[in-house]
């Protein structure tokens, strides 16, 4: 659920253009770090 909109293609595109290569990778590894440790935390909680 939290990656969803994140990394829809035509999202992605845009942010590309707006932000430029070197915060895209950033963005995409925040994004994909946040979630994994995001989703191991409700795995312990429930």
């Amino acid at each position: 659920m939290i990656t969803g909109p994140a990394t829809k293609i035509t999202n992605l595109g845009a942010l590309k253009i707006v932000m430029g290569m070197k915060r895209f990778f950033l963005y995409l590894a925040f994004v994909m770090i946040f979630s994994l440790v995001t989703g191991l935390i409700v795995n312990l909680i429930i």
